[in-house]
């Protein structure tokens, strides 16, 4: 086949019409819905299935938005969050990191003519505390090479220049949750000697205390698995959670907008007794002394109380902690 007849097939072609055509995207309007601009998509870094109902629960009573929420499953794994006003979502964003049963909760806000689905959720904001670090040593300019060495710096602490005395410093970070934690720096001084600086994360969720990565424990690592290494070998452990923390105490999530959230309560809580007046009336009028004294008459005995005469109920947690432990701030 020469060039010419080539050249003949090719004008002979004609594209499809579905190809040729289509519609311009019109301009982008002032939705009168503010609670589309202010949408935050996240997963949880666990493999596990996550119960909606009762995370939209614990996460609403954590967070407490002024201005209400809602929460929307759009996969299995991922989730919307409605804000109807900003600063609501500017707090999350900012208090986080968050975790529901300990699984750490990757989340970004979704830009304007963008869906849910495309945001990329691969990095996680920490707070850092540095340890051991000289005063002499802090100042701005070096926590952020710092900041950087641990990932991406975004800013520090204002109260680590307030004055007060304190053991150790506070950067804002923004890490990879495929990069293994970093637990220590060498600090090299001008004089030759060096000295370990060490870290700790605020609210750090589930990691791997053989490969420092994030999402999954020991008895599930790849690297355990080749290398047969054992848990008193583990070079890394809890101590690089940043602690102590305050228990919160879960409350009925009030500031959900939808009307389909309600307090779920287990089918196994044994019924509630008498209330105490009632049972003070009972005692007055001899119901309990009677009962006992009738059980004791029937199995023979003569004054010696029996075991079995109270039976003592043990009480049930309705509401699990469900993580709740790491979502307190630290009181600095």
């Amino acid at each position: 086949m020469d060039t010419s007849q080539i050249e003949e097939r090719c004008a002979a072609l004609s594209l499809i019409e579905e190809d040729a055509s289509g519609l311009e995207a019109p301009d982008v309007q002032a939705c009168p819905d503010a609670s589309i601009k202010n949408n935050l998509v996240g997963r949880f870094l666990t493999d596990r299935p996550i119960k909606f109902e009762f995370m939209q629960q614990i996460l609403a009573s954590v967070w407490r938005p002024v201005m209400g929420m809602q929460v929307l499953a759009l996969t299995d794994e991922l989730f919307l969050f409605q804000f109807p006003h900003p600063k609501d979502l500017n707090r999350v964003l900012e208090d986080g990191p968050w975790t529901f049963e300990n699984s750490l909760l990757i989340c970004e806000t979704v830009p304007p003519e963008t869906r849910p689905e495309d945001v990329k959720l691969d990095t996680v904001c920490f707070w850092a505390q540095i340890h051991g670090l000289p005063s002499v040593f802090a100042t701005k300019e070096f926590l952020a090479k710092i900041g950087d060495y641990l990932g991406s710096f975004i800013t520090v602490d204002p109260g680590n220049f307030g004055g007060s005395w304190r053991s150790y410093f506070r950067i804002r970070v923004r890490m990879d949750i495929n990069a293994p934690l970093k637990r220590r720096m060498k600090l090299l001084r001008k004089d030759g000697s060096s000295q370990w600086v060490s870290f700790r994360y605020e609210r750090l969720g589930t990691f791997c205390f053989c490969c420092r990565v994030l999402g999954h424990v020991d008895k599930f690592c790849k690297r355990v698995y080749e290398e047969g290494t054992t848990p008193e070998e583990f070079p890394f452990g809890p101590w690089m959670r940043a602690g102590p923390r305050r228990q919160v105490r879960p409350v009925v999530a009030k500031w959900l907008l939808s009307s389909q959230a309600t307090l779920m309560t287990p089918s196994n809580v044994p019924a509630a007794g008498p209330t105490p007046r009632a049972t003070v009336s009972l005692e007055e009028n001899g119901g309990i002394q009677g009962e006992l004294k009738r059980r004791r008459e029937d199995s023979g005995s003569s004054g010696n109380d029996r075991e079995d005469d109270v039976t003592m109920l043990e009480s049930v947690n309705i509401l699990p902690k469900a993580g709740l432990e790491g979502q307190a701030r630290l009181d600095q």
